[in-house]
């Protein structure tokens, strides 16, 4: 029986730099797709958005750009309480990570 090739980025998730990039990269886009998620829910633009924080539209751009890799719990949350949202930073175990993002993902899913 042929040994089934590995794909390219299975064979680059096992270079522990770039793993580790990768997942630094993933969390950011996570949260940035969760709040794009929100304001498409809710019908709330950048330019909305920027009038609740008090802050010009280019800095929620700049945020929607990459800029949230910077920020704080402070702009985080701030940017949840003007979407209506809770921002809640939590340590899951890694051991239990997979179940916690299945049940997250039933929650948000049922919510919507």
């Amino acid at each position: 029986m042929k040994k089934k090739k590995q794909s390219l980025f299975n064979q680059m998730m096992e270079n522990e730099n770039f793993k580790k990039k990768f997942d630094e990269e993933k969390q950011i886009f996570e949260i940035e797709y969760q709040l794009a998620q929100i304001m498409e829910q809710y019908g709330i633009t950048q330019k909305e958005l920027a009038e609740k924080l008090g802050v010009d539209k280019s800095v929620v751009s700049k945020d929607f750009s990459g800029a949230l890799r910077k920020a704080g719990m402070k702009k985080l949350k701030s940017i949840a309480d003007a979407l209506d949202c809770e921002f809640i930073p939590l340590f899951i175990p890694k051991a239990k990570k997979r179940q916690f993002e299945d049940e997250i993902s039933t929650l948000l899913d049922a919510g919507a």
